[in-house]
């Protein structure tokens, strides 16, 4: 069958929850992830559904960044007997990315871009899907043209992430490090990863992918302008709030 645009799932939700309290190991996929599917507009473009489906118990919801991602959340889907996995696709091309990895993607988090020099970096960025590319673009002008040294993170599949240890985690995401988040969905979850997000506030619009992408904030050119307000940010508040520093009940 030719896997419905992610926004449907809406319809399927019934069957996904009992599948997930059931702990069948059922494979979604769903396809045009993001506004970026274009001119059907808001009607078709998914922007609460990641994290509904995020916040569903028992559940794994893969965005994958490339094709070496995708080849691992195929891997965690089948892998995992006992718990359902969404697996979610952009409607656009996607180009390799040059560090991407499939056994680190497996972890469900992981550096793809590494700060240059020694220390913890000056800010780093978070994201998922068609939005690493842009991000891995706007830390390399961060570095070259303002001296700011980012690291980019692939989070293809959060539950993974959160399964793995608390060193692994701190090596990826050190919490206490400007970390800014950027999906082409809604903000909301991300606030326990980063401390600002470039996300959707709004529903969409109906138009070219690229000039909605534009218009809603997800390029190179906007993330480098919110990088560094980030980092100004912190550097005038004297302290970066560590995220991790907070307790598990």
């Amino acid at each position: 069958s030719v896997p419905p645009f992610l926004q449907f799932a809406g319809y399927a939700l019934g069957a996904m929850r009992c599948s997930a309290l059931s702990k069948f190991g059922v494979i979604y996929i769903m396809t045009h992830d993001s506004i970026g599917l274009g001119e059907d507009g808001p009607t078709h473009q998914p922007i609460e559904m990641l994290e509904s489906l995020r916040s569903m118990p028992n559940m794994n919801v893969c965005r994958a960044a490339d094709a070496n991602e995708m080849a691992a959340c195929y891997q965690i889907a089948l892998q995992s007997v006992g718990t359902p996995t969404t697996i979610t696709a952009t409607r656009g091309t996607v180009a390799p990315l040059e560090h991407s990895s499939r056994e680190k993607a497996m972890k469900g988090g992981y550096a793809v871009i590494t700060e240059e020099g020694e220390g913890a970096p000056d800010l780093v960025f978070i994201a998922t899907g068609s939005e690493v590319g842009l991000c891995v673009e706007a830390a390399k002008a961060l570095q070259l043209e303002h001296s700011i040294r980012t690291r980019v993170v692939s989070m293809p599949c959060q539950e993974i992430f959160l399964a793995q240890d608390e060193e692994y985690r701190r090596s990826v995401l050190p919490g206490n490090v400007p970390t800014l988040s950027v999906e082409a969905s809604a903000e909301h979850g991300w606030h326990r990863f980063s401390h600002a997000q470039i996300g959707m506030k709004r529903f969409g619009a109906s138009g070219p992918a690229a000039e909605l992408f534009k218009k809603f904030g997800f390029t190179a050119e906007n993330a480098v302008s919110k990088g560094k307000e980030l980092v100004e940010f912190y550097k005038n508040h004297g302290s970066v709030p560590d995220l991790n520093a907070r307790p598990t009940f």
